[in-house]
């Protein structure tokens, strides 16, 4: 006996409903995309305004979906990334406060999605601290912010862990502040190595004029924090004398301003070209006591 072939149901048109928000979340990944880019070329101007316009599709986002569990994530970034523009560092801390609510409901249900993002707004919140003039307090908040990313749950341990680098540039840096020149430099280079760490967990060489282009999103933010903390550590060991110490961190410091200066930017290659020279410098020096042992 043979059945009668069913037809083919008709795929069901989205509502107008699933079109509008279809169209806003492309419209949030260009605004963010565009935001970062500009961020990262030292158009500040251009990336307030992109990020703006990103947070306001965002709260859009969550007020026109159904289920706005789906789009929080989104708006919790945006609220912390646009915290970096706020005129006022009240207003930032407000900010990263409504973001770090957000991350924390979702985090409470999704650990591994979102325990590192919201670790991360606590990071914001210790620069603001110290942009304000409370270094100690940034210094001791980014103390406990390292603890809390060592047994933080994560989906992508990659970006855990450039976050927990991020985390110990900052620290070093502000404890610079402080006179802690030893501990400083201990932080930063720690930071340095964990973040090659987690771009050897990626599978991506840090090597290619465009290499830099071609990583995730978190990567490229990370990026000028990454090579101002390779930029301190190569002057800091030069001034000790430690030369193959300064040399790493000279590779380290050509390699990711050479990344930065690909995405564009005539600050961007100048800071770059003088990087480059200075580390050159530095390895040439590092190289005498080799070449003097050969002969």
């Amino acid at each position: 006996m043979f059945m009668a072939r069913q037809k083919p149901q008709a795929r069901k048109a989205p509502n107008r409903r699933t079109m509008r928000l279809r169209t806003l979340e492309r419209r949030y990944d260009f605004h963010l995309g565009e935001e970062i880019r500009a961020a990262l070329q030292g158009h500040h101007d251009k990336a307030a305004t992109h990020s703006a316009t990103a947070l306001s599709i965002s709260r859009e986002l969550c007020a026109a979906a159904r289920d706005p569990r789906w789009h929080r994530g989104s708006l919790a970034a945006a609220l912390c990334n646009h915290a970096r523009y706020a005129p006022s560092t009240t207003l930032s801390i407000a900010l990263l406060t409504e973001s770090a609510g957000h991350y924390t409901a979702l985090a409470k249900a999704d650990p591994a999605g979102y325990e590192v993002q919201r670790i991360d707004v606590l990071t914001r919140v210790a620069l603001a601290a110290d942009v304000s003039g409370n270094t100690r307090d940034a210094i001791g908040l980014l103390r406990e912010v390292v603890v809390m990313y060592r047994t933080a749950s994560a989906a992508n341990p990659a970006e855990r862990d450039l976050g927990l680098a991020r985390a110990r540039f900052h620290l070093g840096r502000c404890l610079l502040k402080s006179s802690s020149e030893v501990e400083a430099l201990a932080e930063i280079d720690t930071g340095l190595a964990l973040a090659w760490q987690a771009l050897d967990r990626l599978r991506l060489p840090a090597c290619g004029p465009d290499w830099l282009a071609t990583t995730p999103r978190f990567v490229q933010l990370a990026a000028p924090d990454w090579a101002a903390a390779a930029v301190r550590s190569m002057t800091l060991h030069a001034a000790a004398g430690c030369w193959e110490n300064a040399a790493g961190a000279a590779h380290a410091a050509a390699r990711l301003s050479g990344g930065l200066a690909s995405l564009g930017g005539d600050a961007l290659r100048q800071a770059h070209e003088a990087i480059q020279v200075h580390a050159d410098a530095i390895r040439e020096h590092a190289d005498c006591p080799q070449r003097a042992v050969a002969r």
